[in-house]
């Protein structure tokens, strides 16, 4: 599939979604703190990539004069802008992968978000094998929107009602929390863990940090929607817009290391008082 020669138009569409899909998978592996998920990260992010490669070969190609330069210009700028929000995700994947971990507390009020994604594989024997998305009727039935199927290594990205089911495809779904177990059940896969319950206290303006990162995490998304809309529409206003949302972002990531600093030395303390391990 991926030796078919594709065109400009193809490959920066299919890095954009590449990328989109990376930042909502760092995002949920990071709530879930799941390395598989971070794993999912890993492999767009090859496949992106190779998309930008090619799309730069083909681009350079393609400029047969000073105004095909100039145009391809253009192009190679939104290549590169889609690269570092594709790096920007993995590097939020990697906050597992490095075993760096966040607060649990902070992980318990981020997964109880409005809608996150989840990464199912279905299983031999699941309900769902051998179905089209239409039959299954998960947005109905479950709340869930099947955002990309990978089978194998190929991926299909915003799949159709008629695309079908197979056993050991791996879902990429998005929704409320509580639809994640019930997909997970039709694909024969095992319950996602109930969130730690432990009594370990929060750290002082724990609310006001999550409050930050969602804020942060929300202007990011809408900022990458909203540039893309104002490239498709060639709307100054929308492009002014997002000027405007990476201001505010700067701000909180301000606060955010404000918050960070203040806490380090209460931390530090709770580390002094837990108990010594004696080698034996």
């Amino acid at each position: 599939m991926d030796d078919q020669p594709k065109s400009v138009k193809d490959l920066l569409v299919e890095a954009k979604d590449a990328s989109e899909l990376m930042v909502d998978l760092a995002y949920a592996a990071v709530f879930f703190n799941e390395d598989k998920l971070a794993s999912e990260v890993e492999r767009l992010e090859e496949r992106m990539t190779g998309h930008l490669r090619r799309l730069r070969e083909v681009a350079m190609l393609a400029a047969r004069s000073p105004e095909d330069a100039e145009g391809m210009a253009g192009v190679l700028w939104i290549a590169s802008a889609i690269e570092k929000i594709g790096d920007a995700a993995s590097d939020i994947a990697r906050v597992v992968e490095a075993r760096l971990g966040i607060p649990d507390a902070l992980r318990r009020d981020l997964r109880h978000a409005d809608e996150m994604t989840a990464r199912v594989k279905v299983g031999a024997g699941a309900l769902v094998i051998g179905r089209a998305l239409r039959e299954l009727s998960l947005p109905t039935e479950t709340g869930m929107w099947v955002m990309a199927i990978r089978s194998g290594l190929d991926w299909e990205f915003d799949p159709g009602p008629d695309d079908v089911v197979s056993a050991g495809d791996v879902l990429l779904i998005r929704g409320p929390e509580e639809g994640v177990n019930e997909v997970r059940e039709l694909a024969g896969a095992p319950a996602m863990p109930l969130a730690p319950d432990d009594d370990t206290p929060a750290l002082s303006e724990l609310d006001r940090a999550v409050d930050i990162l969602v804020e942060m995490k929300d202007l990011a998304e809408a900022a990458v929607g909203m540039a893309y809309s104002s490239l498709l529409f060639n709307n100054r206003s929308l492009a002014a817009e997002v000027g405007t949302l990476e201001a505010r972002s700067d701000q909180l990531h301000d606060e955010l290391e404000s918050w960070v600093l203040r806490a380090a030395p209460e931390a530090r303390d709770r580390a002094a008082r837990q108990p010594a391990l004696v080698a034996i």
